[in-house]
């Protein structure tokens, strides 16, 4: 199980989430010691004074002036200013940080009898506010009174103040997210759609060189790599084509002369001549075939069934022993010409290797069409299967008196590739193998 997600959105939120809690936890507790503290000290300090100034009053009044002096309290400062009578319900109040401040300083002005109440029985439910007023008891000469007050004289409650902090927090924190990584998302999004389509055998446009420096950097490199990639292939082309193309005069003039030997030497060896001077030529066709760049090759639409009976055909009006087995398939937007160039090499390949009677056989599966090229020959082991693919690669011991260049399953797997399907070598069901080239329908 992950604990971390893998795409780069969430992680940078994740990130960005974990590090707006943690300064805001600093940030809290700097505010509660450097101001919040203080300030609740000054304004309990002023609440203290006050409330000894109105136990100073009411002691030096009579009855007639402590009634006025009550009224306009309460009708001035919402202060209530009450007589003990004795039977009321009061519990002390709670043990917040601001109530044990404002406690410890009654009692330091009023005595250790003096004592925070709240009115009611009991302890409040848990999850149910504070009540919202406050009580003190207050000596005045003969009697004591009941003084009321707001809570917020000397505590207010900064739940509401935090939860709209942390939601405003939090939400700055997504919206920053989602817009670096959308910053940073769209050029590596199109930079991953260049390098796949690179990867196939295709020619991207140029990336564009956008975004962060570092992205910036990553997309000149990326351009800047393509471009010697195909400054490198087309060398490669160059040199190929050339040497192919200059190996044939002498070919031709050889296989010419052969032909004019007549009776002078011997006929088999006169057949193994031509024959080796007709693989010469089939190597100079794979050269020039994998020097060729399918991608230049426009779209268009091409009846899968259709290209792969003709191909049969051709093989076998050139001595191969073919069989077709053609299932009705959709068309599909191929390079015409790449496909044939498959289709021939996997069936010069079944010959070359395999001889016997060669299947041809296309299939519709769920969302993919397949071609396959099957035989009966000695079949490649599994560890040896993407080996083979690679350019100029052979295994002779798998296919006995085998020739060519080593290009035929290298230029298939490009095609493949390039058309966004796979080419894989399987083992055939009775011995041999099967050679499927799939493709998606869409």
């Amino acid at each position: 199980m992950k604990l971390l997600p893998s795409s780069l959105l969430w992680r940078t939120l994740a990130v960005m989430v974990a590090a707006l809690v943690l300064s805001q936890a600093a940030a809290l507790w700097l505010l509660q010691q450097y101001v919040t503290h203080p300030r609740h000290a000054v304004r309990v300090g002023q609440f203290v004074s006050h409330l000894k100034t109105i136990s100073a009053a009411l002691n030096t009044m009579t009855r007639e002036q402590q009634e006025r002096f009550v009224a306009d309290i309460a009708e001035k400062e919402g202060i209530r200013i009450s007589p003990v009578r004795g039977d009321e319900r009061m519990r002390p109040a709670g043990s917040l940080v601001p109530m044990q401040l404002f406690r410890s300083r009654i009692k330091e002005i009023f005595g250790p009898e003096a004592e925070v109440y709240v009115r009611g029985d009991g302890r409040p439910p848990t999850g149910v506010r504070p009540p919202q007023v406050l009580w003190v008891r207050l000596p005045a000469g003969e009697r004591d009174f009941w003084v009321a007050f707001p809570r917020g004289r000397i505590d207010r409650d900064p739940a509401a103040a935090l939860i709209a902090w942390g939601v405003a927090g939090l939400a700055i924190a997504i919206a920053a997210t989602f817009f670096l990584v959308f910053r940073l998302n769209r050029p590596l999004a199109e930079l991953a759609r260049a390098a796949t389509k690179l990867g196939k055998g295709g020619d991207p446009a140029p990336v564009s060189e956008t975004g962060p420096s570092e992205i910036r950097a990553v997309a000149r490199a990326f351009n800047q790599m393509k471009d010697d990639l195909q400054a490198g292939e087309r060398e490669r082309a160059t040199f190929l084509a050339g040497i192919s193309h200059d190996l044939r005069t002498p070919l031709s003039r050889l296989r010419l002369e052969v032909e004019m030997l007549g009776g002078k030497v011997d006929a088999g060896t006169q057949r193994g001549i031509v024959q080796d001077l007709d693989d010469m030529n089939a190597i100079i066709d794979q050269f020039i075939d994998f020097t060729r760049t399918e991608s230049a090759e426009a779209l268009a639409p091409v009846s899968l069934a259709e290209l792969a009976r003709a191909c049969a055909e051709r093989a076998a009006r050139g001595g191969a022993d073919m069989r077709c087995e053609l299932a009705d398939i959709p068309l599909l937007m191929l390079r015409p010409l790449a496909m044939q160039r498959l289709v021939d090499n996997l069936i010069a390949n079944a010959a070359r290797h395999a001889g016997g009677e060669i299947l041809v056989r296309t299939a519709r599966l769920e969302g993919c069409a397949t071609l396959s090229v099957l035989d009966r020959g000695p079949g490649i082991a599994a560890g040896d299967v993407e080996r083979l693919k690679q350019p100029f690669t052979r295994r002779d011991a798998a296919r006995s008196g085998s020739s060519g260049a080593g290009l035929g399953l290298a230029i298939a797997d490009r095609v493949a590739a390039l058309h966004g399907g796979t080419l894989e070598l399987l083992p055939r069901n009775g011995g041999g193998l099967e050679a499927r080239v799939t493709l998606p329908l869409a």
